[in-house]
């Protein structure tokens, strides 16, 4: 995978007006938004789902095909007015779409300027109002088919040609218009339709790249800085799948996920009763792959889509809305509810993801608490845009140096496919010692991914799998903590088996139960530091100015100096640093922006 360095001055300080969310974003001395700066302000977002995706032919019937009304203006203030930031407007092309011949008889796929049309008002109805907008092609049955790893000329040139007219089209509409390559690309009817496999992943990579390549050549003011998301294969959330993905080397691109997870609570057959232990350790496990393969990296990921169905538990979903929400915004990610309008579903209950009552623009009983909890989220100060989107520096002991569980000096290969037990370590005996909270699980291997820890109990049953927590890519060693494995499974001491799963293709030469880590507290330089320090400055705290005052000029001046626009004095670094630790960042930039909101808000208050 190719990774790239991205910067962005500050994190978003949350604002609470009129019930709804909004972020004070950053914006470059020329106005010009970078990609972290985006997907910081995106915040929260909504899918207009099952409407403009649905695949009826007719431009009277397309939109309305599968059951929805027509999308209007109402609709996307509803939404807007909850404190949605962001609007997903998943689209279908195809049935609107003519197919000719060029001199040559090669095809070309012109999409009817009538369609083109009624998207542009959609996509008014949020850009207008100063929302993101995300704009992709979605239900196209030319990109999801069984030929899936032998068709890419074919999907290459209509992926192209669909993107030169859309990003034609859209070609003035600023940074706020974002554009998504592809939904869920995918060989349908395979038996790993949803895990894919290396000749696919290629597939997607070409698909990916030629996107960002069709949009980068069409002459627009927003050519080099539009934000554009690509997906791994079946825009699966699961490093099995996405650490195979190509992230072109562009400082405007993302990946696009989707993740409704845990899946047994979300839309499988498990429990919807309760939001489990074992549920917060599925999701730890999702988001902490995420974070150590993209956000640790400055990668930035928009999760498209994630929902939990309506299973007649709302307190439930409540409380996996709050833990996923918590999650995704320490990591600085951006989540796009998924809404298809139905609030019960006669033909399978996993897809009762309905939000909107869209026949009158109200919010369904059952969905709206769900809601509610997400926005609380993004209203709680305490937890901070971003800030756990990098990794923790440890310090492990040598894998040699503890109980050796497995252990192949020439290595054992396993096949992620092989269901037949091919796929993963022999069942190896583990103590409750050896889980213990001052041990921790070392695994070394040879791979792209690391390898899944799973635990089973002395029967066999009950099998639990722990993503890694920390990885030596150097010395190819994944380590489990003792904590991810008690979140996930409960009393360790009823664990009396241990494998290690193929999340694809890799060697194993040794499983080891160690000394926990520590956290590595060596110093890190400061990105600004102060260059005449002053052991005894008279402090404003805010003042970065040194007017007297605290006000919204401090704010901007801050912001530059982040920038690398600006100089400050010694006496107004002080004053910027609001958590004293001598350094300037991003931090200092987000208390800065709530202290003068809440100042103005209490001038307001007061004068009410």
């Amino acid at each position: 995978m190719k990774f790239r360095n991205l910067f962005a001055a500050g994190t978003a300080a949350v604002m609470l007006l009129s019930n709804a969310v909004i972020f004070s974003g950053t914006v470059s001395a020329e106005g010009t938004m970078t990609a972290k700066d985006i997907t910081q302000n995106m915040t929260i977002g909504w899918n207009i789902g099952n409407s403009l995706d649905a695949t009826g032919a007719g431009l009277s019937y397309h939109e309305t095909s599968w059951g929805n009304p027509k999308i209007t203006q109402e609709l996307i203030n509803t939404v807007k007015a909850k404190g949605f930031n962001t609007i997903r407007i998943p689209t279908t092309w195809y049935p609107e779409v003519t197919t000719s011949t060029d001199e040559n008889g090669n095809p070309v796929y012109t999409i009817k300027e009538e369609w083109l049309a009624r998207v542009k008002e959609v996509v008014d109805y949020a850009y207008q109002q100063d929302m993101y907008v995300i704009l992709n092609i979605h239900h196209e049955e030319w990109i999801n088919r069984s030929d899936f790893p032998t068709a890419y000329d074919e999907m290459s040139e209509r992926l192209k040609q669909m993107w030169t007219q859309i990003a034609t089209y859209f070609k003035d509409y600023d940074q706020h218009l974002i554009f998504e390559g592809m939904n869920e690309p995918r060989q349908t009817g395979a038996s790993y339709e949803w895990q894919g496999n290396a000749e696919c992943y290629e597939v997607v990579n070409k698909l990916d790249a030629d996107f960002v390549n069709t949009v980068r050549s069409i002459d627009s003011p927003y050519q080099d800085t539009r934000l554009l998301m690509i997906p791994p294969y079946a825009a699966s959330a699961y490093a099995s799948s996405y650490s195979s993905l190509v992230v072109p080397d562009d400082d405007y691109v993302a990946v696009s996920l989707h993740a409704y997870t845990p899946y047994d609570f979300a839309m499988g057959d498990g429990d919807h009763t309760t939001f489990s232990n074992k549920n917060k350790g599925d999701l730890d496990t999702l988001f902490s792959d995420i974070q150590y393969y993209f956000t640790d990296k400055d990668i930035p990921v928009v999760m498209g889509e994630f929902s939990a169905s309506n299973f007649n538990n709302t307190e439930a979903r409540c409380d996996w809305a709050t833990y996923y929400l918590t999650w995704t915004k320490k990591l600085g990610i951006p989540c796009v509810l998924w809404d298809n309008n139905a609030i019960t579903n006669s033909v399978s209950a996993s897809e009762a993801h309905g939000y909107v009552n869209r026949s009158d623009n109200t919010w369904y009983e059952a969905s709206e608490p769900v809601v509610d909890a997400m926005m609380t989220v993004m209203q709680d100060n305490s937890v901070v845009w971003g800030s756990e989107s990098h990794l923790p520096s440890w310090k492990h002991a040598d894998i040699d140096s503890g109980d050796i569980l497995y252990e192949n000096a020439s290595g054992l290969n396993l096949i992620a496919s092989d269901g037949n037990g091919g796929n993963c370590t022999p069942g190896l005996n583990v103590t409750a010692e050896q889980l213990g909270s001052t041990r921790e699980i070392a695994i070394r291997y040879d791979g792209t991914v690391a390898p899944i820890l799973a635990l089973c109990d002395a029967e066999w049953g009950n099998w639990t799998e722990i993503s890694a927590y920390d990885i030596d890519e150097e010395k190819g060693i994944a380590y489990y903590s003792s904590e991810s494995m008690s979140k996930s499974w409960g009393d360790l001491s009823t664990a009396a088996h241990l494998f290690a799963r193929a999340g694809s293709d890799m060697t194993i030469y040794k499983v080891a139960s160690i000394a926990a880590a520590t956290l590595d507290e060596s110093p890190t330089p400061n990105p600004n530091p102060n260059p005449n320090p002053d052991p005894d400055p008279k402090v404003l705290l805010g003042d970065v100015n040194y007017d007297g005052a605290v006000s919204i000029a401090d704010i901007v001046l801050l912001q530059k100096y982040l920038l690398g626009d600006a100089e400050l004095t010694t006496e107004a670094f002080h004053n910027a640093d609001i958590n004293q630790d001598n350094a300037l960042n991003g931090m200092d930039l987000s208390a800065l922006r709530a202290m003068i909101w809440a100042k103005i808000w209490a001038v307001d208050f007061a004068e009410s």
